[in-house]
C-alpha cells in the first residue's frame, strides 16, 4: 500500500489514541471530518497491508510496522511544529503547516532543520535575534 498523506494521518491518529484505549473508526472519522464508510475502506486497505489489525470488540490497533511508521510520522511533525513555534509562528498555523510539511519534507532536509534548531537553542541570544528579523 502506498503511504499517502491520508493514510499517514490515520496512522498518526491511531498512534495518538491507542495509548489510552482502542481506537474506533468513528473516532478517526470524527477527527478527520470524513464519513465512517470512507474510513472503513481505508482501514481495510491498511489491514491488508499489515499496518493495523482489528480486535473482536471492534477496536483498531497498529501492528509493529504500523507503530514504527506512525512513530516516525509523529516525530517529524513534532520537530517541524517545534521549529515553527520557536520561530514565533502562532500555534494554529504551526499545527497546520507542520502537518502539511511532515508528509513532503525529505529526511535530509528535516535533519538539517533539526540541527539548525539545536544550534540556535544552544545560543538563545542569536536565536532570538534571528526570530526578531522575521
Amino acid at each position: 500500500m502506498k503511504r499517502s498523506k491520508r493514510v499517514e494521518d490515520y496512522m498518526k491518529i491511531i498512534y495518538r489514541h491507542q495509548e489510552n484505549s482502542l481506537v474506533r473508526s468513528v473516532d478517526i472519522a470524527h477527527e478527520l471530518g470524513v464519513s465512517k464508510p470512507t474510513v472503513s475502506v481505508a482501514l481495510k486497505k491498511m489491514e491488508a497491508s499489515g499496518l493495523i489489525f482489528f480486535h473482536q470488540d471492534m477496536g483498531i490497533e497498529l501492528t509493529q510496522e504500523g507503530e514504527r511508521i506512525a512513530h516516525e510520522i509523529t516525530e517529524r511533525y513534532n520537530a517541524l511544529y517545534g521549529l515553527l513555534t520557536d520561530l514565533g509562528v502562532d500555534d494554529e498555523t504551526a499545527q497546520d503547516d507542520a502537518c502539511r510539511m511532515e508528509h513532503g519534507i525529505s529526511d535530509r532536509s528535516l535533519s538539517a532543520l533539526i540541527e539548525l534548531r539545536q544550534k540556535l537553542s544552544q545560543n538563545t541570544e542569536k536565536f532570538y535575534r534571528l526570530v526578531s528579523l522575521s
